[in-house]
């Protein structure tokens, strides 16, 4: 028996939407050991800020360091299967710290919760436009973790660093466990 118009419209709608969640789901699964990943850092880096201040910079030289190296290598992994090395996702991140280096030469921050207050600003809008092509988990998380950085900057400002700590932190390991929940 031969479908009508209309099934056979219902049927390409349904697989079409079958396809973007199955496209938003792995874009989740995917980012989700990123996630947990960078929000223990994240923890490491802002409670050194915090707790031991004399040796933050360093602390966070380090951080990045394994962040990055540990990055890499979830991606060369890629969820149990060898993927070759790709100079686009390596080129954008050159583009990002290399735009993120110009950002402080021209506005020189005048403190250190200035610095502390961009950069994870900078990776909200990262996630929100994440979020806009993967899937509306990864925009979430930009807003929750763009409102608490400028909740803790203008009204936290003697404890921001402990307040990023935690709050950053939490807020990146809770969306990598959502995401792998999907």
């Amino acid at each position: 028996m031969p479908l009508s118009r209309e099934q056979a419209e219902g049927a390409l709608r349904d697989i079409t939407q079958t396809e973007r969640r199955s496209a938003s789901a792995y874009g989740y699964k995917s980012a989700a050991p990123y996630l947990i990943l960078w929000g223990i850092l994240w923890m490491i880096g802002y409670g050194a800020t915090d707790l031991t201040p004399h040796i933050s910079g360093l602390v966070w030289a380090g951080v990045c360091l394994v962040g990055t190296v540990a990055s890499a290598l979830l991606g060369m992994r890629g969820g149990g299967v060898k993927r070759p090395f790709s100079w686009r996702i390596f080129f954008s991140w050159i583009a990002a710290i290399f735009f993120i280096c110009a950002i402080f030469t021209v506005i020189k921050p005048s403190d250190g919760a200035q610095v502390g207050a961009v950069i994870p600003l900078l990776v909200a809008c990262s996630y929100v436009i994440m979020g806009i092509w993967i899937g509306t988990r990864l925009a979430i998380a930009g807003i929750i973790i763009a409102a608490l950085t400028l909740f803790g900057f203008f009204y936290l400002a003697a404890h921001f660093a402990l307040w990023m700590a935690v709050v950053g932190g939490v807020t990146l390991i809770g969306t990598g466990l959502w995401l792998r929940s999907v």
